[in-house]
C-alpha cells in the first residue's frame, strides 16, 4: 500500500510542477485521441496489443491497453504526463490485470530432481507500472514511442501445481520470474483519430 501512495505522490508532484508555469493568453485546448497497437515486455498491452490514449487535461492524458501476454489476456489502465505537448519525454503511471492461464503441460525439475511435465495453472494476477516514454511524432500527428519502466507485482506466487507434483527451489523461482512483474520494454505506434 506505501509504495501505491508513493507513487500517486510522485504524480501530484508532477502536477503541482507543471502547475508554477505560468502562461498568458493559452489558447483553448482541445482533446486528441490516440489508437494504437504495442509489443513489448511487462508494458501496458502485452507481447501484442491495442491501446487507447485521450488527452484530458493540458499534458495529462488517460490511457488503455488491451492484449496478450505471458500470463494471459492483459488489460491495463493509467495516466500519462507529456513533458511537451507532442513528441519528447512522457511519465506513465498505470495498473495492468492479467487473466493467467489455465490447464497447461511444462515440464520442470521437481523436488526429486527428475524432469517432468507437470500440469499448472497461472492464477490471475496484478501490477502497478511506472514508465517513462519516449515519443516522436511520425508524420503530421502519428507518434511512434519506446518505453521504459518497472512494473510492481500486487501479489507473489501467482501459480498452482494442480496434479501434486512437488517442484524444486528453481522451478519455483523460474515460475516466479515469469509471472508479471519487473522490467518494462515496450515499443509502439499511435495513430490520432480526432482533436
Amino acid at each position: 500500500m506505501s509504495k501505491v501512495l508513493l507513487i500517486f505522490m510522485f504524480v501530484f508532484l508532477l502536477l503541482k510542477l507543471d502547475a508554477q508555469i505560468i502562461t498568458e493568453n493559452r489558447p483553448e485546448q482541445s482533446h486528441p485521441f490516440y489508437l494504437g497497437m504495442g509489443t513489448g515486455i511487462d508494458n501496458f498491452t502485452g507481447f501484442i496489443g491495442v491501446s487507447g490514449t485521450l488527452r484530458v487535461y493540458d499534458k495529462l492524458s488517460v490511457r488503455g491497453g488491451y492484449g496478450v501476454g505471458g500470463w494471459g489476456l492483459k488489460s491495463s489502465i493509467g495516466l500519462k504526463y507529456d513533458l511537451k505537448e507532442v513528441g519528447g519525454w512522457s511519465y506513465c503511471l498505470g495498473y495492468s490485470y492479467s487473466s493467467g492461464l489455465e490447464n497447461l503441460k511444462q515440464s520442470f525439475e521437481l523436488e526429486s530432481g527428475d524432469e517432468k511435465d507437470i500440469a499448472i495453472d497461472y492464477l490471475s494476477c496484478q501490477t502497478i507500472n511506472l514508465a517513462v516514454d519516449r515519443n516522436w511524432r511520425i508524420g503530421k500527428a502519428n507518434l511512434f514511442y519506446l518505453e521504459l519502466g518497472y512494473s510492481v507485482p500486487l501479489q507473489s506466487n501467482r501459480w498452482r501445481v494442480t496434479d501434486g507434483s512437488a517442484l524444486s527451489g528453481t522451478s519455483k523461482t523460474i515460475l516466479n520470474s515469469l509471472q508479471p512483474g519487473g522490467l518494462i520494454l515496450g515499443a509502439g505506434f499511435a495513430f490520432k483519430i480526432f482533436d
